[in-house]
């Protein structure tokens, strides 16, 4: 009984790991688009990601070769965030199977008595 709720439980963890990290976010929790330095001047060409709502922006901005130090810090957050929810789930799984089980305890204690 207990095996059958354990492998349902690793089938619905592995589909929840997901195959890249998540995008980078300003801080409106937004996607920042990554974009390129148009204007003339020693970073012409350079990408970077900014706010989505620009030029009335959060303040968010990030050179692209910067970024992968965000996104590994995002991706690690978002896997420990997966692992929180995962063991949420097993948590109300375990109460529900000692729930049963007491129930099925009670009911055997009123058949004995009787």
């Amino acid at each position: 009984m207990a095996s059958g709720s354990s492998s349902s439980f690793s089938r619905s963890r592995s589909r929840s790991i997901p195959s890249s990290p998540p995008p980078v976010k300003c801080f409106h929790d937004e996607i920042a688009p990554l974009r390129t330095v148009k204007f003339h001047g020693p970073t012409r060409g350079k990408r970077f990601y900014g706010c989505p709502y620009w030029p009335r922006t959060c303040g968010y901005f990030k050179w692209a070769d910067e970024v992968d130090e965000v996104k590994e810090l995002q991706f690690m957050l978002f896997e420990k965030d997966t692992a929180i929810s995962e063991l949420q789930y097993e948590k109300e799984c375990l109460e529900e199977s000692v729930k049963k089980l007491k129930e099925k305890i009670r009911s055997l204690k009123m058949m004995s008595m009787s």
